[in-house]
């Protein structure tokens, strides 16, 4: 397993090819993911650890989002523990595909 250090933690691939990659996102407190959408990745994620803000609405273990290409989303972690998520992407990650808002 490879893992990288980001803005807001650490992402720990999984498995990554040509049809898709799997990663777990560790959201370190007080840190974000910023409001962002994908021209051409879907993603699938799952919250496996902890309580995370997803635009307004609080985010539990067990809660699933799925946002398809061209739907903003952003998670910030305000609580006093990494956060855990499984991220799925189809296709797989590629940081060109990634957008601001």
């Amino acid at each position: 397993m490879q893992e990288f250090e980001d803005k807001f933690g650490k992402i720990q691939v999984l498995e990554t090819n040509n049809q898709f990659g799997a990663s777990i996102l560790l959201i370190d407190p007080d840190k974000e993911i910023k409001k962002h959408y994908h021209k051409k990745t879907l993603e699938i994620e799952v919250i496996l650890e902890g309580e995370i803000m997803c635009g307004d609405k609080l985010q539990k273990k067990g809660d699933v989002n799925i946002w398809r290409t061209n739907i903003p989303h952003n998670y910030k972690n305000n609580s006093e523990s990494v956060v855990k998520i499984l991220c799925i992407t189809l296709p797989p990650y590629n940081p060109e595909d990634v957008f601001e808002v």
